[in-house]
């Protein structure tokens, strides 16, 4: 309820501001249970998805969002969950994929953190193995953006990682070679 009521007024009032220009939605899966993967420069990232997407996204947040415990009541009432990105965070992995198996979408920023150095050793693995354990598509979307108001902001949908051509790889290369599309979905724009 509070993630939609946040998605209409977000839609209202800081869609026009940032004039979100959306490339390629025909490319969004008619069925639920995917994850949406996308570069992060801002923090402004996940209320642009959640404004473009009709499906609400459980997104990923790093744990230490969740240290405040009024922001980690606010997270947790939109559906955000924490994840340890040091290690191997096996309640959030689990988690992630029972929410794919339940249908859901699924938010991750693969290389964990803001950046704004294009360079695929920021890919981290979690994105593919997760796909992988749960058998779902990726969705890989580029956000490309000055986050200034009142310039246009493009957010690309690109086509979708079928992960039916991984699960029968060794899982060490099927998640290398997933990782490698993953990152050139999400800078595909960027990259030429």
């Amino acid at each position: 309820m509070l993630y939609r009521l946040l998605q209409f007024i977000a839609t209202i009032l800081i869609g026009p501001i940032f004039r979100l220009r959306v490339i390629g939605r025909e490319n969004i899966p008619d069925d639920d249970g995917y994850i949406l993967c996308a570069n992060h420069k801002s923090n402004w990232d996940p209320v642009f998805l959640a404004i473009i997407f009709s499906s609400k996204i459980k997104f990923m947040g790093k744990k230490e969002l969740f240290e405040n415990k009024f922001l980690a009541v606010f997270l947790r009432s939109i559906g955000v969950f924490p994840i340890d990105r040091e290690g191997r965070d096996l309640k959030s992995l689990k988690n992630s994929i029972k929410l794919l198996k339940d249908g859901k979408v699924l938010g991750i920023f693969p290389e964990g953190t803001r950046t704004h150095n294009i360079n695929r050793k920021n890919i981290k693995d979690g994105v593919a193995y997760i796909a992988i354990k749960a058998k779902k598509d990726i969705l890989p979307v580029e956000i490309v953006s000055t986050y200034k108001p009142f310039r246009k902001t493009y957010i690309y949908i690109n086509e979708p990682i079928d992960v039916n051509k991984y699960l029968n790889m060794k899982s060490k290369e099927a998640m290398v070679k997933m990782s490698d599309e993953i990152f050139n979905g999400i800078y595909k724009k960027q990259l030429g």
